[in-house]
């Protein structure tokens, strides 16, 4: 389910003394399967621009094109959100139901699907986060923080979207819970989900994910995979965004005669790229 974006814009509140161009002039192209790390500073753009394309948000200027559907299309929203889950910063709040197994269930029931169909993809959706059967009839509120962050995952995948987008699905959890998190989201996109991700972590977006989009000011600033957006170390820092703590080794190794090479941003890559001119002298 491929998304093009062409020439979007959107302004908040137009015509009053507060309207702010939030995004602007952003030509985007994803392709189906792709694992994308959104990030920017805070009011870059970012959820405004995944909000558009959830059809959350409709463009004032511009086109999103969902696989095929125009967002800006009369009664388009109900179908392209079928197909693009969303999950926002802190989904374990939108928890409502009695059980675990009926709040995943809420989302397909809505869609009109059959009790048997419903019953499979919600035993699929929380078996695939980590959820033992054991817990599946017992009450969501009872759940550790990160484990009422699966449930409500659970419940966007029981949609079944060919797009998945995560906005900072890490917040806020401890080191064990990040990693398992981590661990859940490849599990996702190995089943051939498209995953957009918005973190302010630079270490997991340069782990995980295939390409990389940076916003800055309403715009895309750079977009290419880790090993090219991460070569940007002073224009990332310059609109206050980090560098994973490798490219940080990588700069003080240069500075210390090490002359390794700017396209490396992990510590398995910088300790090949070591042993490599140790073998050589």
């Amino acid at each position: 389910m491929p998304v093009t974006i062409e020439n979007l814009a959107h302004v908040y509140a137009p015509g009053t003394p507060f309207e702010k161009r939030a995004i602007e002039k952003i030509n985007l192209t994803i392709k189906d399967g792709e694992f994308i790390g959104l990030i920017g500073h805070t009011g870059s753009g970012k959820s405004t621009l995944i909000q558009h394309i959830n059809a959350l948000m409709l463009p004032t200027e511009g086109k999103v094109i969902v696989n095929g559907i125009d967002t800006s299309t009369p009664k388009s929203g109900l179908e392209i959100r079928k197909n693009v889950g969303l999950v926002f910063q802190y989904p374990e709040y939108q928890l409502f139901e009695e059980t675990i197994e009926k709040d995943v269930a809420f989302g397909p029931k809505n869609l009109g699907i059959d009790e048997e169909e419903i019953r499979k993809r919600v035993h699929h959706a929380l078996r695939l986060v980590g959820i033992d059967e054991q817990l599946f009839h017992q009450s969501p509120f009872d759940l550790s923080g990160g484990q009422k962050r699966r449930v409500a995952i659970a419940g966007v995948l029981a949609m079944k979207p060919n797009i998945l987008i995560l906005d900072e699905p890490s917040a806020g959890l401890d080191p064990a819970g990040r990693a398992e998190m981590r661990r859940l989201i490849k599990d996702i996109k190995n089943e051939g989900t498209t995953v957009i991700m918005v973190s302010h972590s630079m270490d997991d977006v340069s782990k995980m994910c295939d390409r990389i989009i940076v916003m800055n000011k309403g715009r895309i600033a750079l977009d290419g995979p880790p090993c090219e957006v991460f070569k940007h170390t002073e224009l990332l820092e310059s609109i206050h965004l980090g560098v994973p703590a490798a490219s940080m080794l990588r700069e003080r190794l240069n500075k210390n005669g090490f002359d390794l090479p700017d396209d490396i941003y992990t510590i398995e890559e910088i300790k090949t790229a070591i042993l490599e001119k140790l073998k050589r002298r």
